[in-house]
């Protein structure tokens, strides 16, 4: 897996590349690595296309789940639509990522923020990630889905009480994260 820019690991064997309006994941597939895992969420302002350019990738969009390859072509998520990722465990993968509209920069930032949680995002705590959420066009998936309550629920946790009880951002433009 080479002929890519220089990748920043997050974790262990998960590496990302962050292009303007292109996101690269590439999951290493050792033994001992971790996979590339997004849970089931949506967005209401921009549609992704994932790519997968190396290995597979299970993607569940909507009620149905497919493995893509790169012979597969392109996935299409439609906003509105919930959708999870996941890569294999033991298969080297790399996924591209971009969005339409596609000067939908909030994406980037999204990104940036979400993988500056200290301590990733599996200790990072329910309202710095609502709040990047909140910021960045993404919603979670509740057991059953309700779009308008789960759009509350990140406005409420990200949009209020996070700031009130002193989380912040740690990029706040395309600018300073790019610094």
């Amino acid at each position: 897996m080479s002929g890519y820019s220089d990748p920043f690991e997050y974790l262990k064997g998960l590496t990302f590349i962050l292009e303007p309006q292109l996101r690269i994941i590439k999951s290493r597939g050792g033994a001992d690595d971790d996979i590339f895992q997004v849970p089931l969420h949506w967005h209401e302002d921009h549609d992704e296309i994932i790519t997968v350019l190396e290995g597979k990738l299970k993607v569940t969009l909507g009620g149905e789940t497919k493995v893509y390859t790169p012979e597969s072509g392109e996935a299409f998520v439609p906003r509105g639509v919930p959708h999870a990722l996941e890569s294999f465990k033991g298969v080297p993968c790399v996924v591209t990522e971009r969005t339409n509209p596609s000067e939908f920069d909030t994406k980037e930032l999204f990104f940036r923020n979400m993988l500056s949680i200290p301590g990733g995002l599996s200790s990072g705590g329910l309202l710095s990630v609502m709040q990047v959420f909140y910021h960045g066009d993404g919603y979670p998936v509740f057991p059953v889905h309700v779009a308008w309550l789960e759009k509350a629920f990140v406005k409420i946790l990200g949009g209020y009480v996070a700031p009130l009880l002193g989380h912040r951002l740690k990029y706040k433009s395309l600018t300073e994260a790019r610094a």
